[in-house]
């Protein structure tokens, strides 16, 4: 749902909390524990040190990948998987 609604929200410098927040309900998921995560501060914590990884290691948009600490650049599903077997092997 993130990726096909991207065009409403990429690069918004307001909350997107309202357009986020349907995507539990249509997936079948439970809305009330999906609410009670988005609103814990760990979550906002979790979410800073995602924030400060990425811009560490100067992501700067979707879709960007890392994996074990190095970013990639996946172009197809195929790059995608074959990242993520190497990485599960080793």
């Amino acid at each position: 749902m993130m990726l096909k609604t991207l065009a409403e929200w990429d690069d918004q410098q307001v909350s997107q909390l309202d357009l986020f927040g349907t995507f539990p309900e249509e997936h079948g998921l439970d809305t009330a524990a999906s609410d009670q995560t988005v609103a814990d501060t760990a979550t906002t914590t979790r979410i800073g040190e995602d924030v400060a990884e990425g811009n560490a290691m100067q992501v700067r948009g979707t879709s960007m990948f890392c994996v074990d600490g190095e970013k990639r650049e996946l172009n197809s599903l195929t790059d995608v998987t074959d990242v993520l077997s190497r990485a599960i092997a080793n």
